[in-house]
C-alpha cells in the first residue's frame, strides 16, 4: 500500500467518524426535541382536562349544594354540604318536599271543605230563625240555637285560619324548590357553555395557552350574558347548537 493509499484512507476514516459523530449528535437532538415536543404537548392536554375536570367538579359540587338546600326546607342556618351523603338521598328528598306541599294542601282543603258543607247546612237552621224574626215569633229554643250557631260559626272561622296558615311553609318550600331549579338550571347551562366553549376552542387552535383560552371563554361568556348577567336566549341556543345540543 501506498502512503498516497494510506492518506486517503486515513482521510476516510476520519471522515466518517467526524460525520458519524455529527448524525449521532443531530440525531440525539432531533429525537429529543421531538420527546420533548410531544411531552410539552401530552402534558399540556393532561392540565388542560384536568382544569375541565376542575369545572366539572366545582359546578356539580353547586348543583349539590342547592340540592341540599332544598332539602333541609325553610331555615335560617346555613347549608353545610355532605361529602360522604348519597346523591340519590338528596334528591329523593329534595322530592318530598314537593310531596309534603302535596299532602298538606290536601289535608287542608278537605278540611275546610268539611267546614263549609257543614256551614251550608247551618244555613238551612239560619233561614227558619230569620223567617220567625221576621214574624215576630222567635221561640226560646230558636234564641237557643242562633247562639250555638254563632258559637259553631266562631269556632269554624277559626279553624279555617289556622288550617291556611299551611300556606306560608308550603309557599316557602315551594319558593326554596323553584330557586333551586333555577339556580341548578344555571349552573348546568354555564358549566356546558364554558366547557364545551373550551374544547371547541382548543380543537380549533391546541398552540394556544390554557390562560388564552380561559380568557377567551370567559369573554365570550360575558358578551352572551352583558351587563344584566343575563345571557340572551337566542345567543345561549345558537351557541349550544354549535355545540351540538
Amino acid at each position: 500500500m501506498t502512503n498516497d493509499d494510506q492518506i486517503v484512507r486515513e482521510m476516510m476514516e476520519k471522515v466518517s467518524e467526524d460525520l458519524a459523530a455529527s448524525l449521532k449528535e443531530s440525531i440525539a437532538e432531533a429525537v429529543q426535541k421531538e420527546i420533548s415536543k410531544s411531552m410539552s404537548k401530552t402534558l399540556l392536554e393532561g392540565e388542560f382536562y384536568r382544569r375541565i375536570n376542575i369545572d366539572l367538579q366545582n359546578g356539580l359540587r353547586d348543583i349539590y349544594h342547592e340540592v341540599a338546600k332544598a332539602k333541609k326546607g325553610p331555615t335560617e342556618s346555613p347549608v353545610e354540604v355532605c361529602i360522604d351523603c348519597n346523591p340519590d338521598d338528596l334528591f329523593t328528598e329534595a322530592s318530598d318536599q314537593l310531596d309534603a306541599i302535596m299532602r298538606t294542601t290536601e289535608k287542608a282543603t278537605q278540611e275546610i271543605m268539611d267546614i263549609v258543607e257543614k256551614l251550608q247546612e247551618t244555613q238551612l237552621a239560619l233561614i227558619d230563625i230569620i223567617k220567625s224574626f221576621e214574624s215576630g215569633g222567635v221561640k226560646k229554643e230558636q234564641r237557643v240555637k242562633l247562639s250555638e250557631i254563632n258559637s259553631t260559626l266562631s269556632e269554624d272561622l277559626m279553624t279555617i285560619m289556622t288550617t291556611l296558615s299551611f300556606q306560608d311553609l308550603t309557599g316557602q318550600r315551594i319558593k326554596i324548590i323553584i330557586d333551586t331549579i333555577k339556580s341548578v338550571e344555571k349552573i348546568v347551562l354555564d358549566l356546558y357553555m364554558s366547557t364545551g366553549l373550551k374544547i371547541k376552542a382548543r380543537e380549533e387552535a391546541p398552540e394556544k395557552s390554557l390562560e388564552q383560552l380561559d380568557k377567551e371563554t370567559q369573554s365570550k361568556m360575558s358578551d352572551l350574558k352583558g351587563p344584566t348577567e343575563k345571557a340572551d336566549q337566542n345567543n345561549v341556543d345558537d351557541l349550544l347548537a354549535s355545540l351540538g345540543l
